[in-house]
């Protein structure tokens, strides 16, 4: 594996759980085991090598039509689903970057973003359903689900007969569609 990669990774675990504003160059660094100044050869700073892990996970993750509205609904959230059950402290970091309304992210790493928007909208064109709704509950289910593990394992033990482990990415699938089915 790359310097490059190394960096990524690491800074992807470390602003996850310290977000942007109380992460520094200096740890990152320190975790990878390289100086500051390695950092700055690969990125030119914080803001470039933020950007950089958005863009690699995002650039990655595809989209195929399908052959119907039901079919192209669930790979649109299993395709999700799976992203963000897979990569933990992506959904992590884009839970917080989401709650700033992405203040750290730029154009480009946005444009790379939106394809998952630019999917839904191509399959509910010919609805009434806003895919921005249906993004908002596909996204905010499955990051709070990924985000949550400790707090529901906690929330077990005060809340009797809470299921501890579901499907979640079934779950959205099936919610979703009852709702398209219901707007139709």
């Amino acid at each position: 594996m790359s310097t490059k990669e190394e960096i990524i990774i690491h800074a992807l675990k470390i602003f996850a759980n310290k977000g942007y504003e109380n992460t520094n160059l200096d740890e990152i660094a320190k975790e990878v085991g390289i100086t500051k100044p390695a950092i700055y050869y690969h990125f030119k700073n914080k803001k470039e090598l933020y950007n950089e892990i958005f863009r690699k996970k995002f650039e990655n993750l595809s989209f195929e039509k399908q052959n119907s509205l039901e079919e192209d609904i669930k790979h649109y959230i299993y395709t999700m689903g799976s992203f963000f059950l897979n990569n933990p402290y992506i959904a992590k970091l884009f839970a917080k970057e989401l709650a700033n309304e992405a203040l750290h992210l730029e154009d480009d790493t946005l444009k790379i973003i939106s394809k998952t928007l630019k999917f839904l909208t191509a399959v509910l064109q010919n609805t009434q359903i806003n895919p921005i709704f249906v993004q908002t509950l596909v996204i905010s289910s499955l990051t709070t689900y990924t985000n949550t593990l400790n707090l529901r394992k906690r929330i077990q033990g005060i809340v009797e007969n809470t299921k501890e482990e579901f499907d979640i990415t079934e779950e959205v699938y099936k919610t979703i569609l009852n709702y398209v089915k219901v707007s139709s």
